[in-house]
């Protein structure tokens, strides 16, 4: 019998796990560790939301739907848009929903990017992002986001890092995982760059919602001249707490989104019906629980990085937005693999190597405070004790 030796595809050989899953996977089962790897806060999904839920299954929302989602639904986020965001989209042509934000940075990427061409990241910067880019046979160009620079870019690094091959530019504000946000004249900068260069820019701002001391979120298509060259991600699963109900939504122009849905039909069809309808109702009735979470995430944030800080090993700047602690461990005089894997082998505090964001994260750790108290204060105790018996 001739056996086949090649049946994994190189371009799957080409994209590694996930860090966080490897941290997540070297805990799974153990009962005394404090998860603090995983980006899932710890609040239930609103009641209202569920209700909605179960009002669309009795109603009979247990079909497919159109494959960019429910226009009523398109329209409600068109109308979010033009309130919270200052963008204009047209529900019918220039949004799609998709099964998570994940799904639609996927879609985004397969249809704008072409092998060999060059997408810039934000290094450290979501994981999802090399791989995603990868996956779609182009070249992920890291740029450093330094802390010195509240993890933004240095507009003449990126610039220099722009080449003939450039295809797009990626963006995360709020950033996971750094906690970093970008201002207006920073966007700017990227947006006058990515006119200069014709280049496409992919904005994740899924945690758009989440932040702090009354800073505020802009979004990049809502500057002049980048509504046509930005793609820009949203979802519901960090500001609603709904991680598991799998439903986010795009933003483009209409040549792009059209090619996003005709993809979509061939991975999942459309995002779940049921899982819309809590979607809609998220729109139409969330702030209230959205502003009561992000105030007490605040409070978790202050307490983990006040605490946490008392340890002359451990400083952090203290994240503007979204729900991770990032501190610097330079001090540790490790790697941040080594760190992590020491935290848990000896605190049983399960926490993400900076290295997994990028090489330029590798002297961090990343820690979600969407925790309890009682979770936050234990993990820094147990930290703390065993950084001091080193």
């Amino acid at each position: 019998m001739r056996r086949n030796r090649n049946q994994i595809a190189d371009r799957s050989k080409s994209v590694s796990h996930s860090g966080i899953r490897e941290m997540y996977n070297l805990s799974l089962g153990d009962t005394e560790a404090i998860h603090l790897e995983i980006g899932e806060a710890d609040f239930p999904t609103p009641r209202f939301i569920i209700e909605a839920a179960k009002r669309a299954m009795d109603e009979g929302f247990t079909g497919y739907t159109p494959n960019s989602g429910y226009l009523d639904l398109r329209a409600a986020i068109s109308e979010k848009l033009e309130r919270e965001n200052s963008m204009i989209a047209n529900p019918a042509s220039e949004i799609i929903v998709t099964s998570g934000a994940m799904q639609a940075l996927s879609l985004a990427i397969l249809v704008t990017v072409n092998p060999g061409e060059e997408v810039i990241i934000p290094d450290p910067g979501y994981e999802s992002f090399s791989r995603q880019v990868k996956f779609a046979g182009g070249v992920p160009i890291p740029v450093p986001v330094r802390e010195k620079n509240n993890f933004s870019f240095d507009s003449s690094e990126l610039a220099q890092a722009i080449s003939g091959k450039s295809k797009m530019i990626i963006i995360n504000t709020p950033s996971n995982p750094t906690g970093g946000m970008m201002k207006k004249a920073e966007l700017r900068e990227i947006a006058d760059l990515a006119e200069q260069h014709d280049l496409l820019v992919l904005s994740d701002e899924i945690y758009e919602k989440i932040v702090y001391n009354g800073e505020e979120h802009v979004s990049i298509a809502s500057i002049s001249g980048m509504e046509e060259r930005t793609v820009t991600i949203f979802g519901f699963s960090k500001s609603h707490s709904m991680t598991g109900w799998r439903v986010g939504y795009a933003v483009g122009n209409s040549k792009i989104v059209e090619e996003m849905n005709k993809i979509q039909e061939f991975y999942v069809t459309c995002a779940s019906s049921i899982s819309q309808r809590a979607a809609l109702a998220a729109l139409q009735e969330g702030n209230k629980s959205v502003s009561e979470m992000v105030t007490q995430l605040q409070q978790r944030r202050d307490f983990l990085h006040e605490e946490l800080c008392r340890h002359d090993m451990i400083h952090s700047t203290k994240p503007v937005g979204a729900f991770y602690l990032f501190p610097n461990i330079a001090k540790f005089g490790r790697p941040s693999t080594d760190a992590a894997k020491f935290l848990y082998e000896n605190a049983s505090v399960v926490t993400v190597p900076g290295v997994a964001f990028g090489e330029h994260g590798d002297k961090h750790l990343r820690l979600c405070f969407a925790k309890s108290k009682t979770d936050l204060q234990a993990a820094v105790e147990r930290i703390h004790t065993a950084l001091d018996e080193l």
